[in-house]
């Protein structure tokens, strides 16, 4: 026999059970009782409905005739054989032939665009020309006289159009000038310009630019050897010049009223010597001759002898 609190707790699980099953049963009834119930259809309301189902069946007929051209297949069209020529056959012409519309479309662009057909050959490039096509109008074919392979073909908008910017490119493209032979020529050292200079061999237009540059910076070259002092210049440039067209009398620079920059830009003169000759300039006054910085450790008797041909002292 079980204990008296193994009683009370089996009895209290057993009320709690049938509380819980009597609540289930209470609010479902209560929850069928709240649904809506169907109602019936008067019998005006049953009239009216089958009235709208008959309508809207009528017109759902009428909607579909309306609209069953849209599902049927196109009929086929009557193709015809006659000859023609495909370089002038209109649209027209081209559907009774049996091409497609999209094809007679593409035919009268393609000649619109400068396209011809010179050959009955040509008409295999049709798109979507099968070969049964060709060989059911290969015999009707006619190509002008005017359009055949041997006349002259028109240029079309776009040929021309590159024609001329070929012939744009070609007139801006670099000509390279015929060079000397050896001994052939003695070019003026004093005047030569950069087209003489380019016939020299192993001479390009930059080469060219920097002869004549380094000429204008001295203010003329007083002997041959002086190319020499150009850097990257091919060995033995000075044989292609006449000797004696050096200048004896180059562009002097008065060395007491020029400015720095002036001084400077010469060749011959470096940034350090620059500032001593203005230095000695403002200090003592005006140079005399080169003697008068022979003293200065920056220059030496070969920068005297350089430098006498180009400036003067006023």
């Amino acid at each position: 026999m079980l204990p008296k609190s193994d009683r009370i707790g089996l009895l209290l699980f057993a009320l709690l059970c049938a509380a819980a099953i009597a609540a289930f049963y209470f609010f479902q009834e209560t929850k069928d009782e709240a649904a809506p119930k169907p109602q019936q259809l008067t019998a005006e309301q049953a009239a009216n409905l089958r009235a709208f189902n008959e309508e809207l069946q009528r017109d759902s007929i009428a909607w579909t005739k309306q609209h069953e051209r849209h599902w049927q297949k196109e009929p086929e069209r009557m193709v015809e054989s006659f000859p023609f020529d495909p370089n002038t056959a209109d649209s027209t012409t081209l559907l009774r032939l049996g091409f497609k519309p999209w094809q007679a479309k593409a035919i009268c662009n393609y000649r619109r665009k400068g396209g011809r057909w010179r050959s009955a050959e040509d008409c295999k490039r049709i798109y979507g020309f099968s070969e049964a096509d060709y060989q059911r109008l290969k015999p009707y074919i006619r190509i002008s006289p005017e359009f055949a392979a041997s006349a002259p073909r028109q240029k079309s908008e776009k040929q021309l159009l590159w024609e001329a910017r070929q012939a744009h490119f070609d007139s801006l493209r670099a000509t390279y000038p015929t060079k000397y032979e050896e001994g052939s020529i003695r070019l003026n050292l004093s005047t030569c310009d950069t087209t003489a200079l380019k016939g020299i061999p192993g001479i390009g237009p930059w080469s060219a630019r920097k002869i004549v540059a380094y000429r204008e910076r001295l203010g003329g070259f007083v002997s041959v050897s002086q190319l020499e002092e150009i850097e990257d210049m091919p060995e033995g440039l000075s044989r292609w010049f006449d000797p004696a067209t050096a200048t004896t009398q180059p562009r002097q620079i008065d060395i007491n009223h020029a400015s720095f920059k002036t001084i400077n830009r010469h060749p011959y003169v470096s940034y350090e010597q620059t500032i001593e000759i203005v230095n000695y300039i403002r200090k003592h006054g005006p140079l005399r001759s080169w003697n008068d910085l022979s003293l200065s450790k920056l220059f030496t008797a070969k920068d005297f002898e350089r430098l006498k041909p180009y400036f003067r002292f006023n």
